[in-house]
């Protein structure tokens, strides 16, 4: 039991994934395809994450879901034969999400002058993973478990003048906090107690928007998100009968979100064109120690010696804040057609791994492309049409090479980088 406990909390440890699907990919298929730069640009549900301050500009109920698919192809070279001793490589690999989310102008009494939106992402094959990774073990900082965690927005906006809007929101995620009690008699073979508590709760960070569209065709706008993460705590308290007690206090901070700022710019220089760039500072100087921090301590009084206790070394990441550029368009052929591109470059936070511990990261390029169409509603067709997203989209992290300072280190020198590849699919409904 004392060996199943363990393996539970390092199933519970942290987890190498950073920031979220949304921030790394795309909040649904019109994001995806440019670029992520909507601050200024949102023109539906998904202004909830990316400038909470649009949602004001909505003039009809409107509701939207969809799906996500990612696909990892990332790879680390080895300059020399692996080490039987030496950590494997965890690399990432396919998965597929939910999106969901609505925006609702609050009536006419009000001159539509408020609207509430939510915004939902849920991965279909694990709701929330927090999975532990070895600081030694080769794995890629930003992507290993990002589509494994479950994202919730929700927010609230207005007009302060009909050409100023203002929204706030929250993002949520959960905490973990649990404890295990076993008490084992070695010479019946049996188990005089085990007991199990784990409860989850929820926190929040906070999200604020601004819009200004101080011409016809032109909108600025600026967005602030607050970090993020999944505080988790495990306590292990095993009693082996006329032997001693081991107590095991696992706690850390897993699937964190940076916090972000975000200037962005839409300009319609036809009304078939808009075009928005988006500039984000992201803070990841304030990110935690990844690793999970164990303490040990051995009550051997029993069997003749003292106390042991035994804690695990903090882990220093060295993150730096970075500053990332995202530009897209959007070219309306017809009413019904729109063609979509966008590019975005988001360097990486992290140093080179020259020390023991390898999180992998790299400056990465994101190339997208969509496209939506209307069609008639096959359900309701005296109603408004329903619009109909694609989008794939290509982040290649260049290949960066980590040379170790020891010769000695088990992974030694090696290579890595690749591509992800996404593709969304995003179905929208006005009701009018």
């Amino acid at each position: 039991m004392t060996t199943r406990a363990l393996i539970l909390t390092a199933m519970l440890a942290a987890s190498s994934a950073r920031a979220s699907v949304w921030d790394s990919f795309g909040f649904g298929a019109r994001a995806t395809a440019m670029g992520n730069a909507q601050a200024a640009a949102g023109e539906d549900f998904t202004a909830v994450y990316y400038n909470p301050g649009a949602l004001a500009g909505a003039e009809e109920p409107e509701v939207g879901t969809g799906f996500d698919l990612l696909s990892p192809s990332l790879t680390v070279d080895r300059d020399r034969a692996a080490d039987p001793k030496a950590p494997t490589d965890r690399l990432p690999g396919t998965n597929l999400g939910v999106h969901l989310g609505l925006v609702f102008p609050l009536g006419a009494l009000i001159g539509n002058r408020l609207a509430i939106g939510a915004g939902l992402y849920v991965p279909a094959l694990e709701v929330t993973r927090v999975d532990g990774v070895e600081p030694e073990r080769p794995h890629f900082y930003r992507y290993e478990a990002l589509p494994d965690k479950l994202v919730l927005a929700l927010g609230l906006a207005g007009d302060l003048h009909e050409r100023v809007s203002v929204g706030l929101g929250f993002q949520f995620l959960g905490d973990l906090q649990g404890r295990a009690n076993v008490e084992l008699d070695l010479l019946t073979q049996r188990f005089v107690r085990k007991t199990l508590k784990v409860d989850v709760g929820a926190t929040g960070a906070l999200t604020a928007g601004l819009l200004v569209r101080p011409l016809d065709g032109l909108r600025l706008a600026f967005s602030f998100r607050d970090e993020l993460e999944l505080d988790y705590t495990l306590a292990i308290n095993t009693v082996i009968s006329n032997t001693g007690r081991l107590l095991v206090d696992i706690n850390g901070v897993s699937l964190y979100t940076p916090q972000q700022f975000t200037w962005g710019v839409a300009w319609d220089p036809l009304p078939s064109l808009t075009l928005t760039t988006d500039i984000i500072w992201a803070r990841w100087s304030r990110a935690p120690d990844p690793a999970a921090h164990f303490e040990v301590s051995l009550d051997g009084e029993p069997l003749g010696f003292g106390a042991l206790e035994v804690e695990s070394a903090p882990v220093r990441l060295g993150a730096q804040d970075t500053v990332s550029p995202h530009v897209g368009l959007e070219w309306r052929t017809t009413d019904s057609l729109a063609l979509r591109a966008g590019y975005a470059f988001v360097p990486t936070p992290l140093p080179a791994q020259t020390e023991r511990n390898n999180h992998i990261d790299s400056d990465a390029h994101q190339l997208g492309l969509g496209l939506a169409f209307r069609v008639r509603n096959p359900i309701a067709l005296k109603h408004a049409p329903l619009t109909i997203e694609l989008s794939g989209q290509m982040t290649v992290l260049e290949w960066r090479r980590m040379e170790k300072r020891s010769d000695d280190d088990p992974v030694g020198d090696y290579g890595a980088g690749g591509t992800l590849w996404r593709g969304a699919l995003t179905l929208r409904h006005a009701f009018y």
